[in-house]
């Protein structure tokens, strides 16, 4: 198993691509806390991880990123727990901060997204090195960014800009931490079929037919990713399958960022 002997969190676990990553870590061997600030999605999570993997260890941690002192506080209960942290996937995020051009775009919009995305991703990032560290074992962390934190799409500052912070984080712990063993991705999906995808079509007003059209104009695969297709980037990362890889960011879109999209008729 990939992922066997390590104890691992995994943020925004209670649906999406944290839910999917949890699942298929734990079947991996991992030892989990699963963390996120929806209670009832985190024991949704546990109870599919544990109807897939009966015997897997599982520690739900109910807890708001963009709170250092809970977030210090979740990462203190699962070492309690299992003793170590070796692996941590920094997914948990919001959709804020868009829909407006800059000069409209109100202030509070985009301190949620940076509060959230780069501030919440920082906390995580900074109590998980404390305790990686003084594990002395080799260790990885992985981030979700975006397709947003590398290019611009309209109206999307707010999180672009919370996105693109999450890759600086990502570099600057690869340079600090390698010296420990410890090594630093980031996975930049674009759409995925998750509650949060959901949403933001819903925020755009598409009726059924308009969200088939969004899904299948996104890339030149003509469709967007699963939460499983991104799981399974993230458990290589984690792994010791990627012991030499450090420092990337890992393009999860279907082909959309190597590409421009005027180029094609993919309706």
């Amino acid at each position: 198993m990939m992922l066997e002997g390590k104890v691992g969190i995994v943020t925004g676990a209670a649906n999406g691509i944290g839910r999917a990553t949890a699942i298929r870590m734990a079947a991996e061997g991992a030892k989990l806390g699963l963390m996120d600030i929806h209670g009832e999605g985190l024991e949704k999570t546990k109870e599919l991880i544990l109807s897939h993997t009966p015997e897997a260890e599982i520690i739900c941690l109910n807890a708001d990123i963009s709170l250092e002192g809970q977030v210090r506080d979740a990462v203190e209960k699962l070492v309690c727990r299992f003793d170590k942290l070796n692996i941590a996937f920094n997914n948990a995020g919001i959709s804020a901060g868009v829909g407006r051009p800059i000069h409209e775009l109100d202030s509070a919009d985009w301190e949620k997204a940076m509060t959230v995305n780069a501030f919440g991703t920082f906390f995580c990032a900074k109590y998980e090195l404390v305790h990686m560290v003084k594990n002395g074992e080799p260790g990885s962390i992985v981030f979700t960014s975006s397709t947003g934190g590398i290019m611009g799409f309209p109206l999307g500052c707010g999180y672009n800009c919370s996105k693109h912070a999450i890759i600086g984080l990502m570099k600057n712990i690869m340079c600090d931490y390698a010296q420990y063993g410890i090594r630093s991705n980031a996975i930049c999906p674009s759409q995925s079929d998750t509650p949060m995808n959901d949403a933001n079509m819903d925020m755009l007003g598409l009726d059924e037919a308009g969200k088939a059209k969004f899904k299948r104009t996104r890339s030149p695969m003509r469709r967007i990713s699963t939460p499983d297709e991104i799981a399974a980037a993230v458990v290589f990362l984690l792994s010791d399958d990627s012991s030499h890889v450090s420092g990337i960011t890992m393009m999860i879109d279907g082909g959309q960022s190597a590409t421009n999209e005027n180029y094609f008729n993919w309706d």
